[in-house]
């Protein structure tokens, strides 16, 4: 019978030198697959890098294979059981990973593998069965790549937040100050190792008790953090819980199917409240838990709980970026966000519309060009700031086709927006931004197109009056040299008139605009007339309707 107890520990290399031992080190463009081994369960995600640190998610996997279910016990040790199926829930995404051409692997493993006596020997077989070289994270090292995922999904540049991640064995307590990473504490708190306090099925009171005496006496080593302007939770047991919350309610579960989503401190009470009398197969039974994460779920949603009121917070918001996105991020080499630059959705967006640096100029000013046009019409379109934003981005990137190919560019402009890794943003707003970009230029929006015709017909209607403002304003910059300065407009029952101000002749823009005006005529029912102003006009020159 082979022994269990610990080789002698060997160096590990570093994150970033950690790959597949049967692979040549490949080119940095090859596909990632990024793998964490935790108490809980095993994740992947395979990425494409798009060469400018960001990248699409090409699969993602996950196994709940319950590595921390002994050896975060007494025993200290990977059961039999957990280290079978942690080696076949590795082969198995190894393999998917390379099917799907994957080049290069990074794997890491927390707090379960770390701590167990027999995980270096573990770590042995994976190498052996796999061509996997994990390297084990300590607490710091896991917190600031926790804090470097959600930094890409939450804007954390103004204020003080606090990140929490309960895995299975441990929870880290990040503090995140004005965008910059202030402190990190990892707390032996995890949903699978405090799972153990409860023996009785359902649970006993007095089990409960002595939980929350254990989350409490590990909560008074923190300091009281100062006044926070949010608390962002991360992992499996925040997100099983958020869906927890939204069943219980009638909700979707992922309503929007966003990354991040609000879970009210209240409605996580109701979650605990109405898991308590069940027993571990009713808990199984429930739609968001499944046999997997059963027996955890219950001390992860009063350890989530106890941290929100330790923070001093009545309203989490729940990420689903968490470690594996970081482990991403700082293989590809990413550049982390400088703090205080500005709002997150906006820099997402500039940096997919730089893929296309040789119009990004023009972007830029057709954009500038569009909310201005949307300001001036707003008694037209009768839309508020919400689609003025999704206005100004989608102008800024109706144009990114152009890095796929000049001809068909707006329909390479919808697809590299739907596929890009824009997380700040709601899926939904994601196909509203595409469809705009899309009909920047070409056929007018029509039910029979696919894109299109999967909207809501709310959005579409907003779509259709979006791309009518953005191809005037395309137009209006069809030479890309900038040389319109200002616009102003007089809207009459049946008209409008824009007037242009600028030093240079621009009658090529304004023949552009007068020839892409039949969206916009036929949207707001008004004719559109063009012409350049001789001298300044007034900030607005809005006359009243004629009877």
């Amino acid at each position: 019978m082979p022994s269990e107890r610990p080789a002698r520990p060997r160096a590990r290399p570093p994150l970033r030198a950690a790959r597949a031992a049967a692979l040549p080190a490949p080119p940095a463009a090859g596909r990632l697959a990024a793998i964490d081994i935790g108490s809980n369960s095993i994740h992947m995600v395979v990425v494409e890098p798009d060469g400018h640190g960001g990248y699409r998610v090409l699969d993602r996997e996950r196994e709940i294979v319950r590595l921390g279910s002994s050896a975060l016990g007494p025993e200290r040790l990977l059961s039999p059981r957990a280290r079978r199926d942690g080696l076949e829930a590795l082969r198995k995404m190894t393999t998917l990973a390379r099917l799907k051409g994957t080049e290069r692997f990074v794997a890491v493993a927390t707090s379960a593998v770390r701590e167990a006596e027999n995980g270096e020997e573990f770590l042995a077989e994976v190498a052996e069965q796999t061509g996997l070289r994990v390297r084990l994270l300590h607490g710091e090292e896991e917190a600031r790549l926790i804090w470097r995922a959600v930094r890409e999904t939450v804007d954390l540049d103004r204020g003080r937040f606090l990140i929490a991640d309960i895995g299975g064995g441990s929870t880290e307590w990040i503090v995140s100050h004005e965008g910059r990473l202030e402190s990190a504490r990892s707390l032996p708190l995890g949903s699978l190792r405090l799972h153990h306090l409860l023996a009785s099925d359902p649970p006993a009171p007095r089990e409960l008790q002595r939980l929350r005496r254990r989350i409490a006496r590990a909560l008074e080593t923190l300091p009281r953090p100062r006044p926070l302007d949010g608390m962002i939770a991360t992992s499996g047991t925040a997100n099983c819980a958020a869906d927890l919350a939204a069943w219980y309610a009638g909700r979707s579960q992922r309503a929007g199917g966003g990354t991040v989503r609000a879970l009210d401190l209240a409605d996580l009470d109701e979650v605990v409240r109405r898991l308590v009398p069940l027993s571990r197969r009713q808990v199984a039974a429930l739609p968001p838990v499944g046999p997997g994460r059963a027996p955890s779920i219950l001390p992860g949603a009063v350890l989530l709980a106890a941290l929100a009121r330790h923070a001093g917070v009545d309203r989490i918001t729940v990420s689903d970026r968490a470690l594996r996105e970081g482990i991403v991020l700082e293989e590809l080499g990413a550049p982390e966000p400088v703090a205080g630059r500005g709002d997150l959705r906006r820099r997402q967006v500039l940096a997919l519309a730089s893929r296309a640096e040789s119009v990004l100029a023009h972007s830029r000013k057709t954009a500038e060009l569009a909310l201005r046009l949307f300001d001036l019409t707003a008694r037209l379109h009768g839309l508020g700031e919400r689609e003025r934003e999704w206005l100004e981005h989608a102008a800024l990137l109706h144009d990114i086709g152009y890095a796929i190919h000049y001809r068909g560019h707006h329909k390479h402009s919808q697809y590299l927006i739907e596929s890009a890794a824009l997380d700040a943003f709601d899926p939904q707003e994601v196909a509203v931004l595409a469809q705009v970009a899309r009909y920047h230029r070409g056929a007018r929006p029509k039910p029979g197109h696919a894109g299109f015709a999967a909207l809501r017909p709310w959005q579409q209607r907003v779509v259709v009056r979006l791309a009518a403002l953005l191809r005037v304003a395309d137009a209006l910059d069809r030479t890309h040299a900038g040389r319109i300065e200002r616009l102003h407009a007089a809207i009459r029952r049946r008209r409008l008139r824009l007037e242009v101000t600028s030093p240079y002749d621009v009658r090529i823009e304004i023949a552009a605009a007068h020839e892409r005006r039949r969206l916009f005529e036929r949207t707001f029912d008004r004719r559109l007339e063009l012409r350049q102003a001789l001298a300044a006009a007034p900030e607005t020159l809005v006359a009243p309707e004629s009877r």
